[in-house]
């Protein structure tokens, strides 16, 4: 997971990473933020081998003409591209917001399927505002499929929602942005994942870096699933 300010331009090296590199490779899922896509750019500009991609371009109704846009890869090996729906896509000046469900080939028997919410708030947005959608949109999900899995996970910047999920679990302790926290993951399972820093991508025109995060499952109990 990561804000990667512009996703075209680094396809060609998360290409060759999920080609030869196993943590890459073997990710079950690929959370993306910032991707700077728009209707004019085909899902052929970020295809990736082996992936399934479910993207969420900034719309009109952001008040804004450039930036923002959300994107998910799903591993093939781990869900069947055919058993992936879209929940929930929102966008408007406080939030971006992509809900998908997927019923891996595994899962435990505690979760019926897994849910992810990719959030992206920007830096101008009203933080209360923005929560109060993103509680809005997992309550929804929550009372439609309370046996799921639930992973929330983006870019949230100043906004902090952790009192609104009182039943979730933030993972993320690291810097994810120079010295700030700024990219969070939430699970609705306690002692379950861990995290760690992947090497930034170095934006080229200035001295910014951005870092991916991979998040990893525990063997704990019967929590058992490939690695995110």
């Amino acid at each position: 997971m990561g804000n990667v300010r512009s996703l075209p331009n680094k396809m060609d090296e998360l290409a060759a990473l999920t080609r030869h590199q196993r943590e890459y490779r073997e990710c079950s899922l690929l959370l993306f933020t910032e991707t700077w896509l728009t209707a004019l750019t085909p899902d052929t500009a970020a295809e990736l081998d082996g992936f399934t991609l479910l993207r969420a371009d900034r719309s009109k109704e952001s008040g804004k003409r450039k930036g923002g846009g959300l994107a998910v890869f799903v591993n093939d090996r781990w869900c069947k591209p055919g058993h992936i729906t879209v929940k929930e896509q929102h966008c408007c000046k406080d939030i971006e917001l992509l809900a998908i469900s997927m019923r891996p080939y595994y899962l435990p028997r505690e979760f019926t399927h897994t849910l992810v919410v990719v959030v992206y708030i920007p830096p101008s947005a009203n933080a209360n505002a923005a929560c109060d959608v993103l509680l809005s949109a997992v309550s929804r999900l929550q009372t439609q499929h309370p046996d799921a899995l639930l992973l929330i996970s983006g870019d949230f910047n100043h906004a902090s929602p952790s009192s609104s999920l009182p039943k979730f679990t933030q993972y993320v302790t690291c810097h994810t942005r120079d010295n700030k926290t700024l990219d969070l993951f939430y699970a609705n399972t306690k002692e379950a994942y861990t995290h760690s820093l992947f090497l930034p991508w170095a934006e080229p025109t200035t001295t910014s870096c951005t870092s991916c995060l991979c998040i990893s499952l525990l063997c704990t109990g019967s929590l058992l699933s490939p690695a995110l």
